[in-house]
């Protein structure tokens, strides 16, 4: 899967861009969470902490207990404490 790569990779705008085509076509809530997960790392990367947090509130409504929910929490969780950096070297390798 493409998302897939592209989140391993870090690409995180990137990842949003290629399943969101799917999404459109599904209206799947798992997918629409994965999306936001990538979007709220792409804020995260870009210093953008409120949107960051906005976009994780957003993903965690609509994922399934997962890895990337977990680790969704993690994120929410360590905002305000832990630097995007690391953030977002803890993320789960799909």
């Amino acid at each position: 899967m493409l998302f897939a790569s592209l989140w391993n990779d870090g690409k995180f705008f990137e990842a949003h861009e290629a399943l969101e085509a799917l999404w459109i076509r599904t209206r799947d809530r798992e997918q629409q969470g994965l999306i936001q997960a990538a979007v709220a790392l792409h804020h995260l990367r870009r210093g953008n902490v409120r949107g960051a947090r906005k976009m994780i509130d957003r993903a965690l409504s609509r994922l399934p207990e997962s890895a990337v929910a977990r680790y969704c929490r993690i994120v929410r969780d360590g905002l305000e404490r832990l630097s995007s950096d690391e953030l977002i070297a803890r993320r789960p390798r799909l």
